[in-house]
């Protein structure tokens, strides 16, 4: 985020990414998750000075996104110390392709995918967590709407209280998928207690696989996966790409005519 080429595009990405963890920043952050808080060391409790961990960042382009240029900022999972489940049911590769192929051999089916934004965000913890993060790595905009320099600690470093779920918690990715299991739940969906992440409806003629935040969904008429966007968006913001044409990394084009896909 240093150079001089990019400083300005990436410290302004890497602001979004604080604002819309905690609490905004600039007044461009239209509904912040409030999933962090900003605090000085000495108020986390003693008997968790021993699980704070550190933070990273994560910068990649990704034009499939409704905002190509993502920095993420991610807790340091290997230093948590949780003491309850934390692996999360997801769709294999192999299952995402053999969507692909069911796709293509069902008369009237066609693919489509949704992509959920923060994900992870929106699930309260069952505890808080403690992140240190130094001054120096933090986007100016960020240490200046927050008076973060009166917060850090001698050594300046900041600390933050996570109250929700974030990427690098091992607990995240499954109390996500149990809420979000549980929403779907109510509308007649339901994941397969054989294969992981495959997803079907009670009575609807639609499938789709989930890996992390990413629905690559068959259906056999549009309006069942219309249903299935409703739903979602009652409680995520959703982005739909009804072409299909790329799901986790993969380029599709599909033929449906000839029943190809390539």
């Amino acid at each position: 985020m240093t150079h001089p080429k990019y400083k300005k595009q990436w410290q302004v990405s890497a602001a979004d990414e604080f604002g819309r963890l905690a609490q905004g920043v600039g007044g461009r952050i239209k509904n912040p998750t409030d999933t962090f808080t900003f605090i000085r060391e000495e108020d986390i409790p003693k008997d968790r000075k021993k699980d704070v961990t550190y933070g990273s960042f994560t910068c990649s382009v990704r034009p499939e996104k409704a905002d190509p240029n993502r920095t993420r900022f991610t807790a340091g999972g290997d230093k948590i110390n949780y003491p309850g489940e934390v692996a999360t049911p997801t769709a294999e590769m192999l299952v995402a392709k053999i969507l692909f192929n069911s796709v293509i051999s069902t008369p009237g089916a066609k693919f489509m995918t949704m992509d959920i934004s923060n994900f992870y965000l929106m699930t309260p913890l069952l505890r808080p967590e403690y992140i240190r993060v130094k001054l120096i790595d933090l986007p100016e905009e960020i240490i200046k709407e927050y008076k973060l320099r009166e917060k850090a600690n001698k050594k300046g470093c900041i600390f933050l209280k996570v109250v929700k779920g974030m990427y690098g918690l091992p607990q995240a990715g499954l109390l996500a998928n149990q809420l979000l299991e549980k929403r779907l739940n109510k509308h007649g969906y339901f994941q397969s207690k054989i294969v992981p992440g495959l997803w079907k409806h009670k009575t609807r003629p639609i499938q789709f696989t989930l890996v992390v935040d990413d629905f690559g969904v068959k259906y056999v008429g549009r309006e069942h996966a219309e249903h299935l966007k409703r739903v979602l968006e009652e409680h995520y913001k959703v982005t739909a790409d009804w072409d299909g044409e790329r799901y986790v990394g993969i380029h599709l084009k599909w033929d449906y005519d000839k029943r190809q896909c390539h």
